[in-house]
């Protein structure tokens, strides 16, 4: 790799750190890791460092393996820079510190690049991509962690986290009581109102009928109204048929 014999050359190839190279030499994806490089086969060498730091995170050379395979061989400035700075915090003293900022420095000006209709980004834009694509990276490897220390652990699932049930208070309704209204017994109509009826016999006419009713001959309008749903016209009485008379 490019990048990483730059690295070589400049600083050495000793490890960063004993403590470091013990726990790498326990780590079985490590050595998979170095062989898929060898092999140029770059996709399957990330994704076993990225176990590696799933099963551990504090792993900075792996750190440091990967950003560079992001950086020369994968085309992912971003991811590159994330990585490159996991292995400075977690190791801050290293003599291949300036190198690395070097590379981190270089990784920015890829990814600027690459911005469409820029030649180069602004830096407030460029840190905004690199800081939320920095932070999904970190949420995502912690999530992983956890999922790694779950499945070590034999004969145990991770369960989902219940939330108990909010307890719903009883309303109490109270109904209140029907009032009793007092009911009059029924009335009869005719003591209710004060209409009369009338058979109709042979003869009878609207005007007769207010003649013996009313003893005038305009009434008989009042009586063909109050009997209109039953009376075709003012002139069709029917002998047999009852008339209310108003």
């Amino acid at each position: 790799m490019v990048l990483a014999g730059m690295l070589t050359l400049s600083v050495g190839c000793g490890p960063s750190g004993a403590f470091s190279q013990q726990d790498e030499d326990r780590n079985p994806y490590i050595p998979k890791a170095k062989q898929m490089v060898d092999e140029r086969d770059y996709r399957a060498a990330a994704a076993l460092y990225r176990k590696a730091l799933l099963v551990n995170p504090q792993l900075a050379n792996a750190h440091l393996e990967i950003g560079l395979l992001y950086d020369d061989k994968l085309s992912d400035p971003v991811a590159a820079i994330y990585h490159y700075r996991q292995y400075l915090e977690l190791r801050p003293d290293s003599n291949k510190r300036q190198v690395v900022e070097d590379f981190i420095e270089r990784a920015k000006l890829n990814f600027a690049s690459r911005v469409p209709q820029s030649p180069v980004a602004s830096p407030d834009e460029l840190a905004r991509w690199q800081l939320e694509k920095a932070n999904l990276l970190q949420e995502n490897a912690m999530l992983q962690a956890r999922v790694a220390e779950l499945e070590k652990q034999p004969g145990t699932r991770a369960q989902p986290v219940m939330t108990p049930p909010v307890p719903v208070p009883v309303m109490q309704v109270v109904t209140a009581p029907t009032p009793v209204v007092a009911v009059a017994p029924p009335v009869a109509v005719e003591a209710v109102r004060s209409t009369k009826t009338h058979l109709v016999q042979k003869g009878d006419t609207l005007l007769s009928l207010s003649r013996k009713y009313y003893r005038n001959d305009q009434d008989w309008v009042k009586i063909y109204a109050a009997n209109r749903h039953n009376l075709p016209n003012e002139r069709q009485l029917k002998i047999g048929q009852t008339l209310v008379i108003p």
